[in-house]
Order: C-alpha cells, then structure tokens, then sequence
C-alpha cells in the first residue's frame, strides 16, 4: 500500500488556515479589548514576528522535499511471499 507524501503537504496547508484564522481572532481580540498600552502592541508585533520566522523557516524546509514521491507503507508484510505468514 502506497500513498503520495503530498497528502501531509495538504494536511500542513489546513492547519496553517486553522492557525491563521484563529490568530487573526486572537489579534482582534488582544487590540480592540486589551489595554491600550505598548506592552500590547510589543507582544502583538513579538507574536507576528515569531509567527513569520517560524512559518518561513517551515516553507524553506518543506520547499526542499519531492512532493511527487510516494510513502509504501506494509509493503510486503501482507503479501504472499513474506516470511511474516506461515503456512
């Protein structure tokens, strides 16, 4: 049995929409009813700053993978010639 490595490419593209959506919220949040001081703009810019590096460093990562190869798991456990089944 054999599947695309794309589908974790996928799964990743998802959980960035779900962290974006819900960071979008938290950001709402913290401006319109958090104190108006500069702690909380330093801690929001902190937040995107820290966000951007780590999203950056991930697409640099996942840029260098081949997307077109494919994962075999139980490739040969299940078959008739493994050593795994006794007859």
């Amino acid at each position: 049995m054999s599947f695309p490595i794309s589908i974790f490419l996928y799964i990743y593209f998802a959980f960035l929409l779900f962290w974006v959506v819900f960071s979008l919220a938290e950001i709402y949040h913290m401006l319109k009813y958090g104190f108006k001081t500069a702690t909380t703009f330093f801690i929001t810019f902190g937040y995107l700053a820290v966000s951007l590096i780590i999203i950056s460093a991930s697409l640099i990562y996942i840029s260098q993978v081949n997307w077109q190869s494919e994962l075999s798991v139980f490739s040969g456990v299940l078959s008739e010639t493994s050593e795994y089944i006794q007859e």
